[in-house]
């Protein structure tokens, strides 16, 4: 069974210059990614800011650790931590069913995925994120 998306927009044509994204796009977390993406060199594809929330009450939260902890070696994104009873982001996003996470592309191209379960995590990254080049072998 598909993961449970309870957000969703993506962008595409491009929105119009005065178009506004939603209000919870200026949380700390958001406006702290978007400020070190530009002082990055320019990528063809940016890395995602993924966004974890889960709890310690969460039985099924670890895995989820331990499946975006397994997918950060293999893809590029950059990986965040919230705790869902304590988030005042969670609330603004209206999380209810974890584990959830938030793929963020831009103010106007994210997913909210909530209820993940079995390999959700690893086939969401895998969507989402481009592949990371490693050179770890001898040659």
């Amino acid at each position: 069974m598909p993961p449970m998306v309870t957000q969703a927009r993506v962008a595409f044509p491009e929105p119009a210059d005065d178009a506004e994204p939603a209000e919870w796009t200026r949380h700390e977390l958001i406006q702290t990614h978007l400020l070190a993406l530009q002082g990055q060199e320019v990528q063809l594809v940016p890395p995602s800011l993924v966004v974890q929330f889960g709890s310690e009450q969460c039985a099924l939260c670890p895995k989820a650790t331990l499946d975006l902890d397994k997918a950060k070696k293999s893809h590029d994104f950059v990986w965040r931590y919230e705790d869902a009873t304590t988030s005042s982001f969670a609330e603004e996003l209206e999380v209810t069913a974890l584990p959830a996470l938030l793929v963020f592309h831009d103010a106007f191209n994210y997913t909210l995925y909530q209820k993940l379960r079995g390999t959700d995590v690893v086939e969401i990254i895998k969507e989402h994120c481009p592949p990371r080049l490693v050179l770890d072998e001898d040659f």
